[in-house]
């Protein structure tokens, strides 16, 4: 009883260090200047107001950058998750000609920092022609060796007889993967949306090198340039960052399940 009680005590200590700054921030969204000029230290309003987000969601940049952000992140997780699904799927249920070799070239990119490949896709967006454009933002991201580890792994923990009682049932590859081995596979393959969307929302200097107009700035980026603090507008700063941070903890809440259940047995049953 007491070791419950004591790993029970440190998951709350440590969830509160974890969770302050987070608290903290989303708090000072609704404080007024007076409190951020105030001599003694606000973790809670003094006057809580909602000023602070009309002045965010007023700037005319603001929705945009957002906007940009969920349609880029939304289209780097789908295409991330069924290029994961199929190529693990391939490597796992089919047999052709260097597999072997073409899987460890592939898991080889991990060794690569991902710092010495913006120089070489930079070029070959510009030479595409698909600076400022949504592609630009979205097509390095599609594929991840890490997430095709952990697709690949869950798939060779798979029977090979439903994929073989599938193809007797005149089924193809595409019904399999769709009908069968998603719905399987579910808690594995919403937790790589999840991280594949969390991973695009949140970067920053990839979209800051092939963007240059503020119409196709994503939300990371174009929080630097709306100029609150330098105009004295802390709060709305505050509800700016509070703003983008609200839909990921509605994201988090409604993909716990699946998570959950990756993390203890990476297959439904």
């Amino acid at each position: 009883m007491l070791s419950r009680i004591s790993r029970a005590a440190a998951t709350i200590f440590l969830a509160a260090i974890i969770a302050f700054p987070l608290l903290y921030g989303i708090s000072m969204s609704f404080f007024t200047n007076i409190d951020f000029t105030d001599t003694e230290a606000h973790f809670i309003s003094s006057a809580p107001t909602l000023r602070n987000f009309m002045v965010a969601l007023s700037n005319r940049h603001y929705p945009r950058f957002i906007l940009n952000s969920f349609i880029t992140a939304s289209l780097s997780a789908i295409l991330r998750t069924a290029v994961t699904v199929m190529a693990a799927f391939a490597f796992s249920h089919l047999r052709f000609r260097f597999r072997r070799e073409i899987l460890i070239m592939l898991l080889g990119t991990m060794f690569i920092p991902a710092d010495a490949m913006l120089y070489p896709n930079y070029r070959t967006i510009a030479a595409l022609g698909l600076l400022d454009t949504y592609a630009a933002i979205v097509l390095p991201s599609v594929f991840s060796a890490s997430a095709l580890i952990l697709m690949l792994g869950s798939l060779l923990s798979l029977s090979s007889e439903y994929y073989e009682a599938a193809r007797i049932d005149g089924a193809s590859d595409h019904a399999y993967i769709m009908r069968i081995l998603c719905p399987m596979m579910q808690s594995v393959v919403a937790a790589l949306f999840l991280q594949a969307f969390i991973i695009s929302f949140n970067s920053y200097l990839w979209p800051l090198l092939v963007t240059n107009r503020n119409s196709m700035r994503t939300v990371q980026v174009g929080i630097t340039m709306l100029g609150f603090a330098d105009g004295g507008e802390y709060g709305a700063e505050f509800a700016a960052i509070t703003l983008i941070v609200l839909p990921f903890l509605v994201l988090l809440g409604i993909g716990k399940k699946h998570i959950s259940g990756y993390l203890t047995s990476g297959v439904n049953r």
